[in-house]
């Protein structure tokens, strides 16, 4: 006889739970569902695609490099950051001035480390002039990748 009373409350009380408007609104479970499958998506993804971490940061992807004019015949490269990158063996750095591109590879083979920096010399009758641009990029070429790129000005 008592089950009644109790199993009436139990309906009434999992009615209102269920239907209730000052729940969580649907709007709001909506949105955290499709952002779980988004996050889902870009993992699989990545899995699938084949990429990690450990190989960004090998391929020099986060490595952090600044490139700074000192004089019309000189170029400064400074590391400031991530793995060192070995120039001359893993990468390569070429100049693009007047539409021609040119290597500046360091010749021996030098490794830049963290907080250390280098001065690369032009080639012999490149000249950086007020108001000329040029495009600086350094990349791995066995993996065809672009490690760092910066278009520099020459304003004295």
């Amino acid at each position: 006889m008592g089950s009644g009373p109790l199993k009436e409350f139990i309906n009434k009380s999992l009615n209102k739970f269920i239907y209730d408007e000052k729940a969580v609104d649907r709007v709001v479970v909506i949105a955290l569902t499709m952002m779980c499958i988004g996050l889902l998506a870009l993992m699989g993804g990545g899995v699938l695609l084949g990429g990690s971490t450990e190989r960004a940061l090998k391929s020099g992807t986060f490595t952090q490099l600044d490139v700074e004019i000192l004089d019309s015949k000189s170029l400064k490269i400074e590391h400031m950051g991530g793995d060192p990158i070995k120039l001359g063996e893993n990468a390569n750095v070429y100049l693009q001035h007047d539409g021609i591109e040119y290597e500046i590879t360091p010749e021996p083979p030098v490794t830049l480390e963290v907080a250390n920096n280098m001065k690369l010399s032009l080639p012999e009758g490149v000249e950086l002039k007020d108001g000329d641009s040029a495009i600086i990029t350094i990349k791995n070429d066995r993996r065809n990748k672009i490690i760092y790129r910066k278009e520099l000005l020459e304003d004295s």
